[in-house]
């Protein structure tokens, strides 16, 4: 009888840890719409739910790639990288539209092309970015994000296999071959890569998420890798335009011949990594049914 009750009195006690628990993930939950809600957008918030609503049906990866034509039209959108003043890191913000870096793009038009309405854009972003951890440990009093918990993946590798963010379909696709170099972080040959030169432009999708690798041969991209671990360093969608895979990305600086940078931008996939020296090869993942 001892040992019963003191089963019952563990399982009391641990409903109501989860009760509490849930109600202040909730409020947590609460404080962050709220401060998303006053935060800046491409478009109204009624505009947003309006739009979240009528195409709530339609396959992720289309709702992705209508995404990203709203934020290459969007007026006023300024190239902020996450850790700079003003940076959506910097400030904890999950909604800052004018001001994006290519993953805060990233995070925004995935979100957005998952949700229902513009809380649910919220929620997901907390479950996706701070994956496994209780929004209340995530979400202050004034609905800012603390980028700093170990739940955030800092390294866009980590992100990629998380599956978060679509399914690694780079195995599967033409050229494909492991990656020789790795970078501190990662060993060689325990990731797969497309190089440039074997990318078959027909294989990519509107709504693919392209993640540009570093070219460990380039001196600025081999310090990366060897210095800091990285592996990718860049990161863009895919739209198909003219037959195309077109890259929407928000670019820091310009490309001369097809567009000023400082804001949300497009150029052919292969255009950009022959130009940019930086990036040799490319991974890529894609929201299929389910995902």
């Amino acid at each position: 009888m001892k040992n019963m009750a003191l089963g019952c009195l563990g399982g009391l006690l641990m409903i109501t840890a989860c009760g509490v628990s849930e109600e202040a993930d909730r409020k947590a939950v609460d404080r962050a719409a709220l401060r998303a809600e006053s935060s800046p957008r491409i478009m109204s918030l009624d505009r947003e739910d309006q739009l979240l609503k009528e195409e709530k049906d339609l396959p992720n990866a289309e709702r992705i790639g209508r995404w990203a034509r709203r934020y290459l039209a969007g007026e006023g959108i300024e190239y902020r990288f996450g850790l700079a003043e003003g940076g959506y890191v910097k400030e904890g913000d999950l909604v800052r539209d004018d001001r994006q870096d290519c993953v805060s793009l990233m995070y925004r038009v995935t979100e957005l092309a998952r949700a229902e309405s513009s809380r649910d854009a919220v929620v997901r972003a907390l479950a996706t970015r701070f994956a496994g951890a209780p929004a209340d440990s995530v979400v202050d009093a004034a609905g800012r994000v603390d980028y700093d918990r170990p739940e955030h993946l800092d390294f866009s590798l980590d992100m990629i296999r998380s599956g978060h963010w679509g399914r690694n379909i780079t195995p599967g696709l033409t050229g494909a071959r492991p990656d020789s170099a790795g970078s501190s972080r990662y060993r060689a040959g325990s990731f797969t890569t497309v190089p440039e030169t074997a990318l078959v432009e027909d294989e990519l999708k509107e709504g693919d998420i392209a993640w540009l690798v570093l070219d460990p041969a380039h001196e600025a991209g081999g310090r990366l890798r060897c210095e800091y671990g990285l592996v990718i360093g860049h990161i863009g969608i895919v739209i198909i335009e003219g037959g195309r895979p077109h890259l929407v990305h928000a670019a820091s600086s310009d490309l001369e011949g097809w567009y000023e940078g400082g804001t949300v931008v497009s150029v052919p996939l292969t255009v950009y990594l022959e130009r940019v020296e930086r990036y040799h090869a490319v991974m890529v993942t894609r929201f299929t049914p389910g995902i």
